[in-house]
């Protein structure tokens, strides 16, 4: 943790924030070690199990047992302000904890995560009664927030959506189907975008918050079977006749595609914070590992070309976190960090997986077995290039913004 709270200390904190950080930093690695670390291998063997019948997903014990312990610890809440019930910290603070959960287990991290995009998004864009609504409950932890946006025919072009949305008097009528989709089975206030007006197609699309309680016509009608984060359930979920009361419209009708623009930047830095967390882990494993492994009489720790290797990969995993938590730090003084958390999230994501992969190389055939946890962070790291705008948008937003610039000639 000395690494990472060594940076947060030149983010221009006062000390009384610096020794918040610090102790909030404490204590989500005390969980860690103590309710995470432990049971991650156990969780990723386990995964989650879908019922077809009633479209109940079940999640390994111990990731019930974890989401109880962050709720009564105040740390679902990070980022909300108080007048919410929230700590009212900052946005690189959550992120920095983001990076220590991947660490221990990226499947937990994402709940982390997904339950912060969904406070801040209804923080910004909720109407008050939708805030004093959910933003207490997300804080406590009483609840659980998810994205549904991914369609069957959409990934990154939102603007293809066909999910249905129709005025029906004193609510909203959903009718569609949503793939992909994190939290699936745990997460029951989702961030919502559907189509109001099909004919202006990105211009008609509009975001909502959907509360899956009393609507019998929202089910996760199967889950995926993937590569990594089996801790975590992706689903596909079917919409019929779901009700949206009118209060919970996020922004303005037919402004949608802002809101989700704004929830993918922000949700980009988390995502470079969960490669750094997965890199890191590997990267500490691999350290291990080679300082007590002989080869031809010797450590593998002496020789150089390990000794090099090692210097680099840890120098990408300590530039990879300033990235993330420089973008953060823009987010929390309202200055337009979207370029810069793309940044954070196409970097700490490939160095995700060149760390991952590096690490298995270090242990040999062992790290192709199972038992050892570099195997799990190899799988896990390969998702973050992808989800929240895969690494190919990342670079279009990064051209893009550097090409509007107006550089003075030399």
């Amino acid at each position: 943790m000395k690494d990472l709270y060594q940076v947060l200390l030149t983010l221009g904190f006062t000390k009384e924030e610096s020794e918040e950080n610090e102790m909030i930093l404490d204590l989500v690695d005390e969980i860690c070690k103590k309710e995470i670390e432990p049971h991650a291998q156990e969780m990723d063997e386990i995964g989650c199990i879908h019922d077809p019948k009633t479209g109940k997903v079940t999640y390994p014990p111990q990731a019930y047992k974890i989401l109880k312990k962050l709720g009564e610890s105040d740390l679902m809440g990070l980022a909300i302000p108080e007048k919410y019930e929230g700590v009212g910290l900052s946005f690189a603070l959550v992120n920095a904890c983001y990076e220590r959960f991947s660490r221990a287990d990226a499947s937990t991290s994402l709940l982390f995560g997904l339950q912060n995009s969904s406070s801040d998004v209804i923080e910004h864009f909720g109407t008050e009664e939708a805030k004093q609504q959910y933003l207490p409950k997300l804080a406590r932890g009483e609840i659980f927030g998810g994205l549904l946006f991914t369609e069957p025919s959409s990934g990154s072009d939102l603007g293809s959506l066909k999910t249905k949305v129709v005025d029906n008097g004193d609510h909203y009528l959903v009718n569609g189907s949503k793939n992909f989709i994190s939290n699936s089975g745990i997460a029951d206030t989702f961030l919502f975008l559907g189509s109001t007006d099909p004919e202006k197609k990105s211009k008609g699309l509009t975001a909502f918050i959907l509360d899956t309680k009393n609507n019998p016509g929202f089910k996760v009608s199967r889950i995926e079977e993937k590569l990594g984060l089996h801790g975590n359930a992706t689903g596909e979920i079917t919409l019929q006749d779901v009700t949206i009361p009118k209060v919970n419209v996020l922004g303005e009708l037919g402004r949608g595609f802002s809101v989700v623009l704004y929830e993918l930047s922000a949700a980009r830095i988390g995502i470079g914070a969960q490669g750094v967390g997965i890199a890191d882990a590997a990267y500490r494993k691999a350290v291990n590992y080679v300082k007590s492994r002989k080869q031809f009489g010797r450590s593998i720790e002496s020789f150089q070309v390990t000794q090099f290797k090692m210097a680099d990969l840890f120098t990408k995993i300590h530039t990879a976190r300033i990235a993330y938590l420089i973008a953060a730090r823009m987010k929390d003084n309202n200055l337009d960090f979207a370029e810069y958390a793309s940044i954070a999230k196409l970097y700490g994501s490939e160095i995700s997986q060149q760390v991952t992969n590096e690490a298995i190389q270090m242990h040999g055939g062992y790290g192709y077995i199972k038992e050892y946890d570099v195997e799990r962070y190899y799988r896990d790291a390969r998702i973050t290039p992808i989800y929240e705008g895969t690494n190919e948008v990342q670079r279009i937003v990064i051209s893009r913004a550097e090409m509007a610039k107006n550089y003075a000639p030399e």
